[in-house]
């Protein structure tokens, strides 16, 4: 097998193990399902990660990687980052559902965003020009603005349904993004 083939192999895995496991999380997930999926050889998934866990994780950093590099933190510009992050999680909802399955499952299992978190938190605390809340941590800010940039998928559809609208519809989703930002305005506007 070439070199080209054997990282295609192993793309088209990492691909099924996401929908694999954002689906029905790591104790849900099988790997004869993700082969075929895959279109490939199951013991090709042991020779490539392993075990299932060590796929789990290789999953977590292409997904979660990717979502820090697509969504970086901007800390002058909380509400803009809110609506990047729900842009972001909406169009591929696996991005969301993995972390879930990573709290509920794994939480330490996975990529170590620490190092870039921190050094946002930093910017956060020494910044004149930063968005923030007196006597809120950064820490908690960032958890409530990406707390509410998923909320909209992470809520029962009946409550989405109450007011008689389409949560899918693209109106009503640009609607709940105005809302989000708004919100997100009116939390890290500094206090007169």
């Amino acid at each position: 097998m070439s070199p080209r083939d054997s990282a295609d192999t192993r793309n088209r895995i990492l691909q099924a193990a996401i929908a694999e496991f954002s689906a029905v999380g790591l104790a849900g997930a099988r790997v004869d399902r993700i082969a075929a999926n895959a279109k490939a050889d199951k013991k090709l998934i042991y020779v490539y990660f392993r075990d299932k866990e060590s796929l789990f994780s290789a999953t977590l950093d292409r997904v979660l990687q990717d979502l820090i590099e697509a969504v970086p933190v901007d800390e002058k510009d909380l509400p803009s980052f809110a609506g990047r992050l729900f842009d972001y999680i909406h169009e591929r909802p696996e991005a969301l559902r993995l972390s879930m399955w990573r709290q509920l499952e794994r939480p330490t299992l996975g990529p170590s965003n620490e190092a870039a978190y921190s050094a946002k938190v930093t910017a956060m605390e020494s910044g004149d020009d930063t968005a923030r809340i007196d006597g809120v941590p950064p820490v908690d800010l960032l958890v409530l603005i990406q707390g509410m940039a998923g909320a909209w998928m992470q809520t029962p559809r009946d409550l989405l349904t109450a007011d008689g609208s389409d949560p899918d519809s693209p109106k009503r989703i640009a609607t709940h993004r105005r809302a989000l930002i708004a919100a997100v305005e009116r939390l890290t506007r500094p206090t007169p």
